[in-house]
């Protein structure tokens, strides 16, 4: 019994004794987790987790680790998105655009614009203009001048300030093949019949371009949204799917013998070219935008990953993916506001129709002049090709982001560990806990009440 007896150790026992016998018999109960207290903490630690309390060199190791792995995945898969809709926003085929005008994704070529220059040259006459041969009536065939007037008469920023070298903007109705099924069935009326001559401002689509021009009776199309100050729907198309479009109306226009200057295959290259870079120009700041948020996201992911190595776990490293996050973040938020000045005020000019009767939607059009995006002009259930793709990028670029931001902050909880440590280790002997605090002693006496007089 007396050997089983468990004897309380006395405050003196555990004064630290000149040897340090007191020292080494704490350190000795702390390793074998003896006794009630070494057990409690043993219990805490496990009900709170390893990275909470009582957390070891190994467990924190594993933490980093684990939290590393998810933010990277996060990380992928936000930049993937990001990537893919940054470099789709302003890349849709022209072929989904010209299916919701005119039911058929197919584009005028150089036989559509000759057919539309030889019937304005017989129908209407055109003055001359200094690089032109009049024929025997004494008029001249439809001049680039001319016909981009007319192409460009709905985009009120061309129109007002007489600018033809705006054709990257032009109506749908130039790059689309067929008439929408919505025009007259008198094949006579072209769309100069639905312009007034007196006013400079027309926008008369949708309307057969020249009296030949078919329609797709056997497709349904969908209303497309009106842009008056340039840009809208055609702003969004391929660059190089234009330029081509814009190249075989060159051909049709300047391959007339009218022109005192004949234009050869070089030239009409040479032109389209110039039509194709200018139209990256216009996309390369929004692109731009778009995809430095994902680089620099990239590059403060990697170098926090750097950092759980030896290697590179001291300065400037971590400083460095710090910096590189807090910007990415910023870059992230500004990427946000970009595309969605560039998607959403376009898809907001369409409605959710659902199934409501007529007069409340008819035929794809609501009653107070909204397209509908989920039905075409046969009242049919059916979204719109264009829309669908441009809301389908604006909402994989948000998903891509939110992804992206939250593995930036996963990254920044890795470095920030860090820096934290190695500050308390460089300055924290400068520095002053504030347990400390009651401890100090003013410099002046404190201040006492007087005693009361007898």
């Amino acid at each position: 019994l007396r050997a089983l007896q468990v004897v309380p150790p006395s405050s003196s026992s555990l004064l630290p004794s000149s040897n340090g016998e007191g020292e080494r018999t704490a350190r000795r109960a702390r390793s074998r987790g003896g006794g009630a207290a070494a057990a409690g903490v043993r219990w805490k630690s496990s009900k709170m987790g390893v990275c909470v309390q009582e957390c070891g060199d190994g467990h924190q190791a594993r933490c980093r680790i684990c939290s590393a792995v998810v933010a990277v995945i996060f990380l992928f898969v936000g930049i993937t998105m990001q990537f893919w809709a940054g470099s789709h926003v302003d890349d849709i085929p022209l072929s989904k655009l010209c299916e919701a005008y005119s039911g058929s994704g197919e584009w005028m070529d150089a036989g559509d614009f000759k057919a539309m220059t030889d019937w304005y040259g017989e129908e209407y006459g055109f003055r001359c203009t200094a690089d032109q041969v009049p024929r025997a009536d004494g008029h001249c065939d439809p001049t680039f001048q001319g016909i981009a007037s007319f192409f460009l008469s709905s985009n009120r920023q061309a129109t007002y300030t007489g600018r033809t070298d705006l054709m990257r903007y032009a109506d749908i109705g130039f790059y689309c093949k067929h008439a929408p099924n919505q025009v007259s069935p008198n094949t006579s009326l072209t769309c100069i019949d639905n312009c007034p001559s007196n006013s400079p401002f027309c926008n008369p689509f949708p309307c057969r371009i020249w009296p030949s021009q078919t329609t797709t009776p056997e497709s349904s199309n969908w209303y497309v949204a009106e842009s008056l100050f340039g840009g809208g729907a055609i702003r969004h198309v391929n660059c190089e799917e234009k330029a081509h479009v814009f190249e075989d109306f060159l051909e049709a226009v300047f391959g007339q013998s009218s022109y005192m200057h004949s234009w050869y295959g070089e030239d009409v290259k040479a032109a389209s070219r110039e039509f194709y870079l200018t139209c990256l120009v216009d996309k390369g700041n929004n692109g731009y935008i778009l995809t430095i948020g994902p680089i620099v996201s990239t590059l403060g992911g990697v170098i926090t990953i750097l950092t759980l190595f030896r290697r590179f776990h001291g300065p400037p490293w971590p400083e460095v993916g710090i910096n590189l996050l807090i910007l990415s973040l910023i870059l992230i938020l500004f990427g946000f506001w970009s595309i969605s000045i560039g998607t959403v005020a376009e898809i907001s000019e369409y409605a959710i129709c659902g199934d409501p009767p007529p007069p409340v939607t008819f035929r794809g059009m609501r009653y107070d002049g909204r397209a509908c995006v989920d039905r075409d002009t046969l009242g049919q259930e059916n979204w719109n090709p264009f829309v669908y793709i441009l809301s389908l990028v604006y909402s994989t670029y948000v998903v891509g982001g939110v992804l992206t931001f939250l593995s930036v902050v996963m990254f920044l909880g890795l470095v920030t560990g860090f820096t934290e440590h190695m500050m308390g280790d460089r300055f924290g002997k400068y520095l002053m806990s504030v347990n400390d605090i009651p401890n100090i002693k003013l410099p002046f006496p404190h201040h006492q009440t007087p005693a009361p007089a007898a």
